[in-house]
């Protein structure tokens, strides 16, 4: 009786113990690689048409879980890529239910005249601009961009002097 009152503890323990540390809300992203060897065709050994060309880039996956409230107040996930081209892009993604998944493909002609996703941030944002999640790859920074403008007002070309 003793091993089975123990047991029966030991096992509640160990299940708070696992519920403890997991996240209820989240948002997530992973970006995955994507060429021949994304499709199920080349596992498999199976004739497929999209062999002779296939998809060549890069896609983010986006899973997220929010509770009832803030899918009341409009959210929407804003995604901001930053590109190997240092182009930026801002995706915005309505969120309709609560658990869910969104992809973002950069394939083919657009993947390699941008040269690809650099680095990224997913914040998920009510109407009211208040962010509930956010997430960012590790090399995210916001991107600085300088206008070619002079720097001072000697537009002359002499060298100014200290």
């Amino acid at each position: 009786m003793r091993i089975r009152h123990f047991l029966t503890l030991l096992a509640t323990s160990f299940s708070l113990l696992l519920l403890s540390g997991c996240k209820q809300y989240y948002l997530s992203v992973c970006q995955e690689w994507v060429d021949d060897r994304y499709l199920a065709s080349t596992n498999v050994s199976t004739p497929d048409p999209r062999q002779d060309h296939p998809p060549i880039g890069q896609m983010l996956i986006l899973d997220w879980r929010v509770p009832a409230d803030i899918l009341k107040k409009k959210p929407e996930i804003v995604l901001d890529l930053v590109l190997w081209d240092y182009t930026t892009r801002e995706i915005k993604i309505p969120l309709k239910r609560r658990m869910d998944f969104a992809t973002y493909r950069l394939f083919n002609e657009e993947y390699e005249k941008s040269g690809g996703i650099l680095t990224y941030k997913a914040r998920i944002i009510t109407e009211d601009g208040s962010v509930f999640r956010e997430w960012k790859h590790q090399l995210w920074v916001n991107l600085i961009t300088v206008k070619d403008e002079p720097l001072s007002g000697n537009d002359s070309g002499e060298t100014l002097e200290q």
